[in-house]
């Protein structure tokens, strides 16, 4: 039994990414885990923090105590820290959570994962490193496709089953459509949720499909009744949930059941959960567009793969999909855990 600490920001996108490696944990052993919330107080402690981590030397002349004592006036933190060394494993993604991560692993002697950017921080303070990047890999690194989110292919094709027999849809042609809304330097107004959805219903429509919408917390009640004006009733819709009215969760069943995904741009972690479904991925992407470098490197990898495919919100009502799925989309081979799975196995005997 492999007993694993996640410890969780308050980001929810974190959190996925964690579970992401603990599904991968639960394909090779039987594991138990907790989670525990962690605050990094002040955002200005992230410099000292990381020169302290930095000097393994000197941080080793510390007492245990004395450390504890800083950990908890650096963080905020819901757990006993001496509960730490009854752990096998420490498991975290955000950058805030990197420098808990470390630390803790180097006080107690536990194994440590960390799934983010290091920004700064020294790579051997991790047992493993799970990235996505294209850069050159540490030695202690471990690459993946897309993020580890926590999709199985075999049981997201059960929950699509199970939704397409509720709702009498078992031979229909469908499509997922996953809305966000501001975020990452996408800026999502009346305009485009009004062009998003009456282009989603026109290329439906001409295709025979019907579409699985849902919401988020980033669409906001005010788009959301633009939205709820266009596809209330519409025959293209086969259902329709929205966060911010009453929220539903239908993401995982929606990408079992979808045979194409439609995602807005802003949300690494849509994305990678769409991607991750084994499905072709449109990117939707609205006027007001000016990505975050590193986001934007991010995409592009990803539609240089052809793991995804950008469209102008003014292009979906031509899109050719039945010619994109079988000339452009090039879906990932495994979902990222059983990906992960594979080579935390090797990497673990």
């Amino acid at each position: 039994m492999k007993k694993i600490a996640i410890l969780y920001d308050g980001r929810p996108g974190h959190l996925t990414a964690s579970k992401g490696v603990l599904q991968s944990f639960e394909k090779l052993a039987p594991t138990e885990h907790a989670i525990i919330n962690v605050r990094l107080r002040i955002k200005f402690l992230r410099r000292p923090l990381r020169a302290l981590l930095n000097r393994q030397n000197l941080i080793g002349r510390i007492s245990p105590a004395f450390q504890n004592q800083l950990i908890r006036f650096c963080y905020k933190l819901d757990a006993d820290l001496e509960s730490i060394k009854e752990f096998d494993w420490i498991v975290s993604t955000g950058g805030d959570t990197s420098f808990l991560n470390a630390w803790l692993a180097k006080i107690y002697g536990v194994k440590n994962i960390y799934c983010s950017s290091l920004r700064g921080l020294a790579p051997s303070l991790f047992t493993w490193l799970i990235s996505t990047r294209t850069t050159p890999a540490e030695p202690n690194e471990i690459r993946l496709s897309v993020s580890p989110v926590p999709i199985d292919r075999l049981e997201i094709a059960e929950q699509g089953r199970r939704l397409r027999a509720e709702l009498h849809k078992e031979t229909q042609r469908l499509w997922a459509v996953l809305i966000g809304g501001d975020g990452s330097g996408y800026r999502y107004d009346r305009s485009s949720m009004e062009k998003l959805a009456a282009g989603l219903l026109e290329l439906a429509e001409r295709n025979h499909a019907q579409l699985l919408i849902t919401t988020s917390r980033r669409t906001g009640a005010r788009l959301e009744h633009v939205l709820r004006a266009f596809f209330a009733g519409h025959p293209e819709v086969a259902y329709a949930s929205f966060y911010n009215y009453k929220p539903e969760k239908v993401v995982t069943k929606f990408l079992g059941a979808a045979e194409i995904i439609f995602c807005t741009t802003e949300s690494s972690s849509m994305l990678s959960e769409s991607m991750a479904s084994g499905k072709p991925v449109y990117t939707l992407i609205p006027e007001v567009a000016n990505p975050e470098p590193r986001y934007q490197t991010l995409l592009q990898e990803h539609t240089e793969k052809h793991h995804i495919k950008p469209l102008l919100l003014s292009e979906l009502p031509e899109t050719d999909v039945q010619r994109d799925i079988a000339e452009y989309f090039q879906v990932l081979e495994q979902d990222p855990t059983s990906e992960l799975a594979g080579k935390l196995k090797l990497k673990l005997g």
